[in-house]
Order: C-alpha cells, then sequence, then structure tokens
C-alpha cells in the first residue's frame, strides 16, 4: 500500500480502562485515533505496553519511533530494543527506541502473583496440536475478533466463538473472546499483516488481566526455517514483560509433522478449522489453498473423510486441479508427491500441482508478472 513517509513520533495515550454495561475495554488514542480491545469474558488491564507491541513495527515502517504517555515496564523496553535489531536485520528497519514517560523506570503497573496460563486457540492445526499434543497445561483459550475475523461479519464470528467454547468447555477450560478495531488503524494498514500480526497478538496478551503471568503462541515457522515472520519463535518472547511472559510452542514440529499426530482425535475431527479466508461463514470453505492443501494432508493420513468439516477425498483431485499454484508450501507438496498412500489420481494431480507451483516460483516468471502489475497501475491512473 502506498503511503507517505512520517516525520514526527507517533504518541499513544494516556491508556484508559473502562467497564460498562458488561463489557470491559482498554483504549487509548494513538496518533489521534482511538483503539480500543474489549470483552465479556475477564477484566482486563490498561498495560501501555500493549500499545507499544501493536504499533512498534507499523512505526519502524514510517522511519518514526513511538512517544508513549504512560510509565512502561523497564524488562518490557529491554526486550523490544532486541527485537527492534532483528527487525534490522530481516527488513532493515531503524532501530529507534520508544519515548517513554520518565518514571518508566519502574514498572507502571507492578508484577503481583499470577500464574494463569493463555493460549492463543484458532482452532488450526497448531493450536489444535498445542493443545493436545504440546505437554502444556493452559486454564484459558482466547480468540480475536477483528484479526482475521473482520468485527462487522457476526456470523463467522458466531461460528469461531462456537468452536472455542465447545473446546474449551471439553477440555475444562475458560473461554475469552477479545475484540479489537487494531486492524482499522491507518499504520497498521499501511504495512503487510503478515509481518506486524506478531505485535498484534503480544497486544491482546497484554491487555488480558485476571492472573494471567503467561500467555502461548502456536508457532506457524519451525525452528529449522530462518524465514522472516510477523509471528516468530525468535521474536514473540520479546514482546514479553515483567508481568506477562509471552512463549511460542510447538516450533519443533512443522505443520506438515503435527496434522498426523492429531488427525486421530476426535475433538480436532469435529472442530478444525484452517480457512483464513474466510469464504464460507460456517467455517472452511474446502476449495481455498490451505483448505485444499489441509484435504491432501488428511488423505494422506487416511482419516479425510472422517472430518465432516471438510469436503471428502471423492472431489480432492479436482480441487487440487483447480489451484493455479501453492507456491507457500512448497516443501508440503514435495513430500506428498512422493506418497505411496494416495490415490493414483489425487497423486497425479498433487504432482501437477507442485510443477504448477515452481514455475510459479522462478525468477523469471515472478520478475515478468511485477512488471506487468506496474503496467496496469501506470494504466490504471497509478491505483493498485
Amino acid at each position: 500500500m502506498a503511503h507517505r513517509r512520517r516525520t514526527h513520533a507517533v504518541p499513544i495515550g494516556p491508556v484508559t480502562a473502562t467497564f460498562v454495561s458488561g463489557v470491559h475495554r482498554v483504549a487509548a488514542d494513538v496518533d489521534g485515533v482511538p483503539i480500543w480491545f474489549e470483552t465479556r469474558d475477564t477484566p482486563l488491564t490498561a498495560a501501555p505496553e500493549a500499545f507499544g507491541s501493536a504499533f512498534l513495527l507499523p512505526a519502524l515502517h514510517q522511519g518514526v519511533r513511538l512517544a508513549l504517555a504512560d510509565p512502561v515496564d523497564p524488562a518490557w523496553l529491554a526486550n523490544v530494543g532486541e527485537l527492534m535489531r532483528i527487525a534490522r536485520r530481516w527488513w532493515r528497519y531503524p532501530v529507534l527506541v520508544p519515548e517513554v514517560a520518565a518514571s518508566s523506570a519502574a514498572a507502571a503497573h507492578g508484577t503481583a502473583a499470577a500464574n494463569g496460563v493463555a493460549l492463543f486457540f484458532s482452532g488450526g492445526v497448531d493450536s489444535f496440536y498445542s493443545l493436545l499434543k504440546s505437554g502444556e497445561m493452559p486454564d484459558r483459550l482466547v480468540t480475536v475478533q477483528g484479526f482475521d475475523v473482520a468485527l462487522d461479519d457476526p456470523a463467522r464470528m458466531a461460528a469461531v466463538e462456537t468452536t472455542l467454547r465447545a473446546v474449551a468447555e471439553a477440555r475444562g477450560l475458560r473461554a475469552l473472546v477479545v475484540r479489537t478495531n487494531l486492524r482499522s488503524h491507518p499504520l497498521v494498514q499501511a504495512m503487510a499483516w503478515e509481518r506486524s500480526h506478531g505485535g498484534a497478538l503480544a497486544a491482546v496478551a497484554h491487555v488480558l488481566g485476571d492472573g494471567v503471568s503467561e500467555v502461548l503462541i502456536s508457532s506457524s515457522i519451525a525452528r529449522d526455517r530462518t524465514k522472516p515472520w510477523g509471528s516468530h519463535w525468535e521474536t514473540d518472547p520479546l514482546f514479553s514483560s515483567s508481568r506477562v511472559r509471552l512463549r511460542e510452542i510447538g516450533m519443533e514440529l512443522r505443520r506438515r509433522q503435527k496434522l498426523p499426530l492429531i488427525a486421530g482425535e476426535p475433538l480436532v475431527r469435529r472442530h478444525l478449522r484452517v480457512c483464513w479466508e474466510n469464504r464460507s461463514p460456517a467455517g472452511n470453505c474446502s476449495h481455498c489453498g490451505k483448505c485444499v492443501i489441509t484435504r491432501l494432508l488428511l488423505a494422506d493420513c487416511g482419516t479425510l473423510d472422517a472430518f465432516p468439516g471438510f469436503e471428502g477425498s471423492a472431489t480432492l483431485a479436482r480441487d487440487l486441479d483447480a489451484l493455479q499454484s501453492y507456491s507457500t508450501s512448497l516443501h508440503t507438496l514435495t513430500d506428498l508427491a512422493a506418497s505411496a498412500r494416495l490415490d493414483p489420481e489425487v497423486l497425479r494431480a498433487t504432482r501437477a500441482l507442485l510443477e504448477r507451483s515452481r514455475h510459479a516460483q522462478n525468477p523469471l516468471v515472478r520478475a515478468r508478472r511485477a512488471v506487468l502489475r506496474k503496467v496496469l497501475e501506470w494504466t490504471r491512473g497509478g491505483r493498485p
């Protein structure tokens, strides 16, 4: 997205907390725009570190620093210093330490004893693996409306919340639904969500109250991969403060390796949700790239037809053929193209998709497409 570079710091705060008509809300003006987090499920904490975490990278993307009106935790401030050095290595962002209140040498809201553990839970492969197979023992599950599911999409959110509460009840855990307008902020919209979503998750972690001292994030990037990403095992813990520790889990395995370990679980079969494109109000659309690859992995496990939330094996080859490419999972497609467990027609379609995806990643092909996009922008008067 095209945008003008800024020359002044991004002011944040002061942060306020309210409780009105059964809704707990934490809010602050960020560069003059009100940003809020709210929930009916638990009291929230007015933590300036939440807004600092969410807007650190968006500010650096503009080449400016944050200016927080409230005192911040010194451990958080030290951690984000290291995080900025990683962001510089990955994306060449400047290292600009946030401006903070003069009294920030002491933690703004203390380090009261707490032992609650929350797990971000989307209902996908990574979060189900974290819940069922990682050995961790969270006491509450958290999902967010306003990230992948928009605030003005009640039908899809109802389906997500139904899944969250059903899984939480089955495991004897508390379910927390947090809503936020964070993604509507111009600074967040001016950069790729793939880079900023780790800070957004950290923001939710910091506002969680009611005794939460540790928040678990399911890794989507395995430790054997070096790909820069917004939520990453190398960076997520660096959003921690002395009050709230963020910890990434599950990075020892890739998603391809996690799914066979949970595919036999009845809870997973009833509630697995992977469709981030949200084409279907009820859950998985079965036709987007992520849905099709998940179906392919389940077919390789021999369990696809046991998942009522997906179309079955009868249409899998057709839906593989319908994908132009799926270059984000070349390593997975490469593995599956050699599988001895897939139906021959599905195997043919898998190998054809792999070939198309490799072609799409060819540097010359990508360069031609980039030139074509520029030409189209020029012919449209500079509009993307």
